[in-house]
């Protein structure tokens, strides 16, 4: 804004210049007119004071109105009436003409309440009369107005994004020029410009018609031009960043805060461990909170830093984007309306060159003694050209005003001269393009009409020649270099040009560097375009540009280091000493508390009685270090569960051992996995909880993001930012804007694909088994259709040619068949096992008879722990068939052959005395052991029957051995028969009979037994142990 307030003043002045150029150049032609009529009369050329000559010399020389005037101010003759009485003195200036001998100033008549508005211009005809030209100013003004008028001027300047330039009279406020032509006229202080604020150089506030602007005044002579740009505009864009930053912080405060008062409550649910606290003075220091609370706390500083500095770059970039954006078209624009000026004015010379020719051939034919060298002279200056030459019917030079007469017209086409050869053959008039003379290097036009005989044949032409000085300027003004040399953009930006003909910069500030190709200098072929806005480098050094294409050029702005990416790096350092401070007092409130055991010796030590305070006040601190002991006794056992690689944490969520290694994580049972389960919330871990609100805030950022992507144009305007980025204009490869747009995109199909998915998962509480699986697969379809959609789309916008992709799969499916087959297969099978969540790191699975815990899932491979310290690697392409013993519990089996003699009443009872006992012996068991009753009776005369206890799948092995022994334990205690091999001769041994005590208590125990173990076991590996 202060940069077009300094350039103001200079484009005020060459408006003002031009504006007297034009007037000079109009009245110029019409004292050449009044010139013309005097040389007439003086000159024996069919001059007379009549009426009717008058009205033939107004047609001949396209003006309003000719007079023959006295000195005196009577009208001798004239071509029709006219409201100028010349005997007033406001017509004194005309009469200039009796003393000097020269064509008289204009004299302008301004009366509109009596419809009279013309120019009058005077030239001597003798001591007592003169010839009097009449002419409206209409076309002057229209000049005027088109090319250097307030309006012209102030139109074309443009204040940052959508901003403009007024004009107020600092005479009564009236407003000179506004965009809206409305308001031209009117009150200023009545829209509501307020007068304190009109002072030079001053920047306000304030609400102009209803629209909210941010303003700077000018003050130049008696006109205040004030440079405006609506508030929405800067508000907008930088609201999105700063709105995008905040969240960021919310987000990563909020993340840090719930995940330390989970863990907090999680930690106090389950008992404190002495490891994990550690004393500073009357405080402790929680480290298992501290520890994750820090890595968060790292982790979301990182995320405020890089959101920040990443905003305030998008929001630079595209700013200065569209302001360099809006330079170049206002710069594109400019130069058509120049040129647009330029084809007008020459249209407008060619006009008056071509009557003062056509004059010239009138005099003339009216006396042809003038044509001598002398006479053509006095005509010429008459007329106000360079030249006149007269030319026979054979083309050959009569007569000329320059030296050499002996001239033909050329019959060669190519030279300047054979085009009049055409006014021989019955062409009315031609009027030439200026060249460039020869012999001087100085531009020159030449026009030409054809003569008539008596009988009205062409016998020849007269021709003039120009020098179009106004002209001459004006097609200079038009040429590129001309145009960009003054154009300033910021402080070191500034303009340059590439020919789309020959690809060579026609206009840079480096005069090395102008002159040659572009592409020879650093820039790309992609870069030689409309539209493009991005990095490019020229001789070595890089530019921020955008450019805009007309007819002949590529036409490039450059901002330089703009103020907005200057101020980058201090915000962020500011935004991260902030959230730094923010950060470190959530930290320092979760990780520490006071300690109870201070507070208790300060209690103690605060008694009454010394002695007794002191006893009290160690019993006190033995009973608080005691429950503190007991608590923390409970807790460690509580977190602890078994003593194997995996511990129980809820009902579907547990802990295990990373193998080869002491950290432990907490993981989901495949089935809720599976299943789709939604957990209570009191059953999540801190992690799941944390899980839960962060998908929170990512569900809400994807709905605002799908939000702003549908109602950009309502919500910020369609120059903002945030359209800008929509909008495509920005060069299509990895920037910030492709990646940006990538994202927003995303989020719109992210959100598309989960209203879809959530509506067809809705239809299966009304569908049958058969309408749930198209359910699923409908969801599962939409799933990898939004994601190919996602990758598809965001690969287009950073720039890659996803027609050629396509393409490439052809040869892609030719690759694989010459061997890379199976190292595509084992790709796609790892991301499908990724995608799909068969099992995840951490895992039990089995595949084949093999097993063990996923340690990690790779690319091309899978690694599984067998649990013996081997490492199985796998092809994920020969994964299949897969058993995820990942769950909360599994069980351990035995199973125990019994002679058929043996009394099964007499072992039930046994195992209900035992099973408890067991139980005590064997910690492992979460729950049992059961029995399950008879498994199988075999054809060889034995009966099978089987034990199980629940356990978690890591300890079920060690279990069941463990289980094994106590079986065989039993039996030898109670002498229970077995069979085994042998070869011997005995008398089979006959067990004692039950009695009915022992078999109805059999018979409850069996129940019972039934009953507990419902849900412990497989029936189905009945069948498979048989």
């Amino acid at each position: 804004m202060r940069q077009q307030n300094e350039q103001l003043k200079e484009a005020l002045e060459q408006a003002d210049l031009e504006t007297q150029e034009s007037t000079e150049s109009f009245d110029e032609t019409f004292r050449s007119k009044a010139e013309s009529i005097a040389y007439m009369a003086n000159n024996n050329a069919g001059f007379e004071a009549t009426d009717v000559k008058m009205s033939e010399l107004k047609t001949l020389l396209a003006v309003d109105n000719v007079l023959v005037v006295t000195e005196n101010g009577d009208v001798v003759a004239e071509a029709q009436d006219t409201q100028a009485d010349f005997h007033h003195a406001r017509f004194n200036q005309l009469r200039t003409v009796f003393e000097t001998g020269e064509p008289s100033e204009a004299v302008e008549v301004s009366l509109p309440d009596k419809d009279w508005n013309y120019r009058y211009y005077a030239a001597k005809i003798d001591d007592g009369t003169m010839a009097v030209v009449e002419a409206s100013p209409e076309r002057l003004d229209d000049i005027i107005d088109s090319s250097s008028s307030l309006t012209a001027t102030l139109k074309d300047i443009t204040v940052g994004q959508q901003g403009y330039m007024m004009a107020v009279s600092a005479q009564d406020y009236t407003v000179q020029y506004h965009p809206n032509a409305d308001l031209i006229g009117t009150d200023a202080l009545s829209n509501g410009l307020d007068v304190d604020d009109l002072e030079d150089g001053r920047f306000f506030h304030m609400d102009f018609d209803g629209t909210s602007l941010y303003s700077g005044v000018t003050k130049i002579g008696d006109t205040y031009y004030i440079s405006s740009v609506p508030e929405h505009t800067l508000s907008a864009s930088r609201n999105v960043t700063v709105g995008v930053i905040l969240f960021a912080f919310v987000v990563v405060m909020a993340a840090v805060v719930l995940y330390g008062v989970f863990v907090l409550r999680d930690d106090e649910s389950r008992g404190h461990r002495d490891e994990d606290l550690l004393a500073f003075g009357p405080l402790r220091y929680n480290r298992k909170v501290g520890g994750k609370a820090a890595v968060l706390s790292v982790v979301g500083l990182v995320v405020v830093i890089v959101v920040s500095f990443y905003m305030q770059t998008l929001f630079a970039l595209s700013s200065e984007s569209l302001v360099n954006a809006d330079r170049a078209s206002s710069i594109a624009q400019t130069m058509a309306n120049t040129t647009k000026r330029a084809d007008a004015l020459k249209q407008e010379y060619d006009t008056r060159y071509l009557n003062k020719v056509k004059v010239a051939a009138y005099v003339l034919d009216q006396n042809p003694d003038l044509e001598t060298k002398t006479d053509l002279t006095q005509l010429a200056d008459a007329l106000g050209v360079d030249m006149i030459s007269v030319f026979d019917e054979d083309g050959v030079r009569t007569a000329s005003t320059e030296p050499d007469r002996s001239f033909t017209l050329s019959e060669n086409p190519e030279d300047q001269s054979y085009a009049f050869r055409q006014l021989l053959q019955g062409v009315e008039s031609l009027v030439q393009d200026p060249t460039e003379d020869d012999s001087t290097g100085a531009m020159r036009q030449y026009i030409g009409v054809p003569t008539y005989d008596d009988e009205g044949l062409i016998d020849g032409l007269v021709q003039i020649a120009v020098h179009p000085q106004m002209l001459e300027e004006l097609l200079a003004s038009v040429e590129i270099d001309n145009v960009l040399d003054g154009v300033q953009v910021g402080k070191d930006g500034f303009a340059f040009a590439v020919s789309k003909s020959n690809g060579k910069l026609v206009y840079f500030p480096d005069s090395l560097v102008q002159g040659k190709k572009a592409t020879d200098v650093g820039m790309t072929d992609a870069q030689l375009k409309g539209g493009y806005s991005d990095y490019l480098t020229i001789d070595g050094t890089t530019y921020y540009a955008s450019s805009v294409e007309t007819s002949d050029y590529y036409l490039y702005v450059t901002g330089g280091d703009s103020e907005l990416m200057a101020e980058r790096l201090p915000l962020t350092l500011a935004t991260a000493g902030i959230a730094l401070v923010c950060l470190l007092l959530v930290f320092l409130i979760l990780a520490f508390e006071r300690d109870p055991k201070a507070r208790a010796k300060k209690a103690a030590s605060a008694a009454g009685d010394a002695a007794a305070g002191a006893d009290a006040g160690t019993d006190g601190e033995s009973g608080a270090i005691g429950a503190a002991d007991a608590a923390a006794a409970t807790g460690a056992a509580a977190a602890s569960g078994s003593e194997g690689d995996v511990s129980v944490l809820d009902a579907h969520v547990f802990e295990v051992r990373v193998p080869g290694t002491e950290r432990r994580m907490k993981t989901q049972s495949a089935a809720s996995r599976w299943l789709n389960q939604s957990f209570d919330w009191d059953e999540k871990t801190p992690e799941g909880k944390l899980g839960t609100v962060m998908r929170w805030f990512f569900g809400l950022f994807v709905v605002i993001v799908f939000i702003g992507v549908m109602f950009k144009d309502e919500i910020f305007g369609s120059q903002s930012v945030f359209s800008y980025v929509l909008g495509g204009g920005w060069n299509k490869g990895l920037n910030i804007f492709a990646v940006t747009a990538a994202l927003m995109s995303a989020c719109v199909i992210i959100t598309v694909a989960t209203v879809l998915q959530e509506l067809l998962r809705l239809l299966t509480g009304v569908l049958g088994a058969r309408g749930e699986t198209m359910v699923r697969l409908l969801c599962s379809v939409i799933k990898y259709g939004s994601i190919i959609g996602i990758l598809y789309y965001c690969m287009a916008l950073l720039g890659v040619d996803t027609a050629t992709l396509l393409a490439s799969a052809g040869l892609l499916t030719l690759a694989i068949g010459f061997g890379a087959q199976q190292l595509v297969s084992d790709i796609l099978s790892g991301l499908f096992i990724i995608f799909e969540g068969e099992f995840r790191v951490g895992d039990v699975i089995q595949v084949g008879s093999m097993g063990g815990t996923v340690i990690e899932i790779g690319v091309r491979t899978t690694k599984i722990d067998d649990g013996s310290g081997n490492i199985l690697v796998l092809r994920n392409s020969e994964i299949s068939n897969v058993m995820n013993k990942t769950k909360l519990d599994s069980y351990a089996s035995v199973d125990v052959t019994l002679e058929y003699g043996e009394s099964l009443p007499r072992v039930e009872n046994i195992l209900e005395r035992e099973l408890p006992n067991i139980k005590k012996r064997l910690p492992a068991i979460l729950d049992g052991p059961f029995y399950k009753g008879v498994a199988a009776l075999n054809p060889d005369g034995t009966a099978v029957i089987r034990i199980v206890a629940r356990c978690v799948e890591g300890n079920r092995g060690q279990l069941e051995r463990d289980l094994k022994r106590e079986m065989k334990l039993l039996i030898s205690k109670h002498g229970i028969l077995t069979p085994f091999q042998q070869v011997v001769v005995h008398e089979p041994a006959e067990a004692a009979k039950p009695s009915l005590y022992e078999m109805r208590e059999a018979d409850r125990f069996n129940e019972e037994q039934k009953e507990s173990s419902k849900l412990i076991g497989n029936e189905e590996d009945d069948d498979e142990k048989e």
